[in-house]
């Protein structure tokens, strides 16, 4: 097996000849080539070249495309504060200016699709016969959060209509990129939904879950992988994520490893993670991280099983 095949075989919940190996890198790769943040994520060719470069370092069974939540809201209207070392952040929330039925849905011409799609296209024909690559989208509700504002969550308690509505714009957002990244060979397309940690599951089962699962049917549809990435302690939320026609879940070091291996095994969802980012990765010292490694593998190891960082 190479690595594109082990991660597929993964997250289609198949055995592998070992544990597949996926760093996320994000605008880390951007040091790599010894650029800054928002030039790299601005430049199609620098992408690919971060990108490459990792895959030479790393050794990696898949990487990402491109790890920036913020392009499809940029597309949208939203203002943007970027960062040298960092993935830009929404500055503005364009739902504080506008009406939804204002907001035109983003084409491949819109805001930075082109650059990520070329990126996309170039590191298929570059290195996508031997690694999976990952496109990453944002997920409905965090791209509802980016629209709206925090009075998202006003929302969904005292005009759940209305949330109904932006979550039913923000999965359609999310079905046309997922597409467009589809046509360009990516076999992989990772639904990163970061918020989802701070609902409670009455509130996901609600307003996340349906519409969670029509984007990955209709990802499914398109003869690809779905997987969703989640942030922070979303262990209350972790059984329904599973529930959501997923075909993996990713997750962050607050959630314990044993547990979710018990979940997603229970219904033969992939589950990737989780080594921690702030104090082994980036405190610690290398034999620090390959003990820890050692120790994420013990644990996952098994069907389904990738390890990533959380």
């Amino acid at each position: 097996m190479n690595g594109k095949e082990r991660v597929l075989k993964a997250l289609s919940f198949e055995p592998t000849d070992r544990t597949p190996w996926v760093p996320y890198s994000g605008v880390q790769t951007a040091n790599l080539i010894g650029a800054d943040a928002e030039t790299y994520l601005k430049d199609a060719d620098k992408i690919v070249d971060g990108i490459v470069k990792a895959y030479e370092l790393y050794k990696p069974d898949g990487l990402p495309v491109c790890f920036d939540i913020q392009i499809e809201a940029e597309a949208l209207g939203c203002k943007l504060q970027w960062s040298k070392n960092n993935p830009p952040a929404v500055a503005s929330h364009v739902l504080e200016e506008k009406s939804l039925p204002e907001l035109k849905r983003p084409s491949e011409n819109d805001g930075r699709y082109p650059i990520v799609l070329e990126a996309a296209r170039k590191l298929v024909a570059a290195i996508g016969d031997k690694v999976a690559l990952y496109s990453l989208i944002c997920g409905p509700f965090t791209l509802a959060l980016h629209l709206r504002g925090t009075e998202i969550f006003t929302e969904i308690i005292e005009e759940p209509e209305k949330a109904h509505e932006l979550m039913r714009f923000c999965t359609e957002v999310a079905k046309d990129l997922s597409g467009m990244y589809a046509e360009t060979g990516v076999p992989i397309v990772a639904v990163v939904d970061p918020m989802v940690s701070q609902i409670s599951p009455r509130h996901f089962k609600k307003f996340v879950s349906p519409y969670l699962t029509e984007l990955n049917d209709y990802v499914q549809s398109l003869g690809i992988k779905v997987t969703t990435f989640c942030c922070g302690d979303a262990t209350k939320n972790l059984e329904l994520m599973c529930q959501t026609n997923t075909n993996g879940i990713a997750f962050d070091e607050n959630i314990d490893m044993a547990y979710a291996k018990e979940v997603a095994t229970k219904y033969k969802v992939s589950f990737g993670g989780n080594l921690p980012l702030t104090t082994v990765m980036l405190f610690g010292s290398p034999l620090e991280n390959v003990e820890e490694a050692k120790k994420t593998l013990a644990i996952g190891e098994g069907t389904g099983f990738i390890l990533s960082p959380g």
